[in-house]
């Protein structure tokens, strides 16, 4: 659950607020003038979430590229064309398909 603080209670109470999102490490959405305005984050966990985002991103990528590699193969195979041995005769296919 969010913990949701004033901006005048966060100012007059900065450090105590920072020692428990320290120790909680829940986030806190500081509000001004009744509208959420910030969201005081552990660092901790921001790092954490920023290695988590980079594992899925070449997860993704390496599924992405997979994908890419078994299309160009079964195009390959359609218009009867040999496999080719080097990058440069990969990229000359693509680039006259």
């Amino acid at each position: 659950m969010l913990q949701i603080v004033n901006i005048s209670d966060a100012r007059t109470n900065l450090s105590k607020l920072i020692q428990k999102i320290k120790e909680t490490k829940k986030p806190v959405v500081i509000v001004q003038d009744s509208i959420p305005s910030v969201v005081i984050y552990p660092y901790e966990e921001i790092l954490k979430n920023d290695e988590e985002r980079e594992q899925l991103f070449q997860l993704k990528f390496k599924e992405v590229f997979a994908e890419g590699g078994n299309a160009f193969k079964k195009y390959l195979k359609q218009k009867g064309i040999k496999k080719p041995r080097t990058e440069k005769e990969a990229y000359s296919i693509i680039k006259d398909a």
